[in-house]
């Protein structure tokens, strides 16, 4: 058996794809690509499908893994090639590979947090990094046990402005946040809950998020 790994972007419509429906569609892609899969036992057998990091709803990414058991040996050109053809619109498999490295040292995540505002919008957009930057920033933050008072700052390890967009009919200003994303991780709704509360006029009236990149806990790249 041959563990692969294979990396792969989410964007629109499929960015609106639930984590149990995402697994779900790979589990069938992976059949109609003709991959030769290790499946489940029992009753209502399915292809052994490993996704790490599962994203929120509407959340896009340019870095998301799956791991799949093969029983063959793999040709991973062959394998990105056929995923395509049978991945639906706004999946695609960018590269597939071997790897021997846990999903549990991802330790962070780069997201571009795009705030989106109808109109003019004229703000001082550093007010925005000097929130992030003088701690304590609290909210009401849940797990999946409980619900408490957090200062999200110990989370973020680093957040800056990578671009600002004014027109007339719209505005955005882009930031790219690196979040924690192993133990204590923090989603980077957070960071919009943050701004809407200690900073009302810049509450977005829209927002987007996209996840850029997963790093190590030595802030290289996981593959």
């Amino acid at each position: 058996m041959y563990k692969t790994r294979i990396l792969f972007s989410k964007d629109s419509p499929a960015s609106f794809i639930s984590h149990l429906d995402l697994m779900r569609t790979f589990q069938r892609a992976v059949i109609r690509a003709g991959l030769n899969v290790r499946h489940t036992e029992g009753f209502n057998p399915h292809a052994c499908i490993y996704i790490a990091q599962p994203l929120s709803l509407g959340y896009k990414s340019e870095c998301e893994m799956l791991d799949v058991i093969l029983l063959d040996m793999p040709d991973y050109d062959d394998i990105v090639t056929c995923l395509n053809s049978a991945l639906p619109e706004g999946l695609k498999a960018l590269s597939a590979y071997q790897s021997a490295r846990p999903f549990k040292e991802i330790a962070f995540a780069d997201y571009e947090i795009k705030l989106i505002y109808d109109g003019a919008f004229d703000k001082d957009e550093a007010e925005i990094i000097k929130l992030f930057s003088t701690p304590p920033v609290v909210i009401s933050k849940k797990s999946k046990r409980s619900e408490a008072e957090t200062d999200i700052t110990r989370f973020i390890n680093e957040i800056h402005i990578a671009g600002k967009k004014a027109g007339a009919d719209e505005s955005v200003i882009s930031l790219i946040a690196r979040l924690s994303a192993g133990e204590g991780s923090l989603n980077p709704k957070y960071i919009i809950y943050a701004i809407e509360k200690y900073l009302p006029g810049y509450k977005p009236d829209f927002f987007e998020i996209r996840r850029l990149s997963v790093l190590d806990k030595d802030l290289k790249e996981f593959r």
